[in-house]
C-alpha cells in the first residue's frame, strides 16, 4: 500500500514539472519548486527594490566617523633602540664562512675569517642602522 501511494505522489509530481522545459521562465521553475516543497509562494513588498535595499545596507554599514588607525613600525622603533644583530651574532656568522668564491667585494672567506674579531663589531653596527632606518648608509 504504501508501495503504491509513493509512486501515486512521483506521477503526480512528474505531471506537475512535466509543463517546464528550458523555454519557460525561471518564475514558473520556481513556483514548482514551491508546489513540490509545500512552500507558500513568496510575497512582494512594494517599494523595496534591489538598489533601495542595497543603498540601506551600504548606508548602515560604513562608519562616518571612521579613522585609520596609525602606521606602525615594522621593524627596530628608532636607530639605536633596538639591536637586531649583536655583535656576538655577526661575528659567529663571520667565523663560520665557508670557502666560496669571493663576493662583489672581493673580499675571500679566509680574510673574513681571520678578521672577524675586529669586523664583526662595525658590520653589526652597520646591519642594525640599515635595519632601523629602512635604507643602506652611504658609504
Amino acid at each position: 500500500m504504501a508501495r503504491r501511494i509513493g509512486k501515486d505522489i512521483v506521477q503526480r509530481n512528474k505531471t506537475r514539472l512535466s509543463h517546464i522545459s528550458p523555454k519557460t521562465s525561471v518564475r514558473d521553475l520556481w513556483d514548482a519548486v514551491r508546489q513540490l516543497s509545500g512552500q507558500k509562494q513568496s510575497q512582494v513588498v512594494v517599494g523595496v527594490t534591489a538598489g533601495s535595499l542595497n543603498q540601506h545596507y551600504a548606508s548602515i554599514s560604513t562608519d562616518p566617523g571612521y579613522q585609520p588607525p596609525k602606521r606602525k613600525l615594522t621593524v627596530a622603533g628608532r636607530a639605536g633602540e633596538e639591536e637586531v644583530i649583536t655583535e656576538f651574532r655577526m661575528f659567529a656568522i663571520l667565523d663560520k664562512l665557508k670557502n666560496t668564491a669571493t663576493g662583489l667585494d672581493l673580499l675571500p672567506a679566509w680574510f673574513l675569517r681571520l678578521g672577524a674579531p675586529v669586523f664583526c663589531g662595525p658590520l653589526a653596527r652597520l646591519f642594525n642602522k640599515s635595519t632601523a632606518t629602512f635604507m643602506i648608509p652611504k658609504q
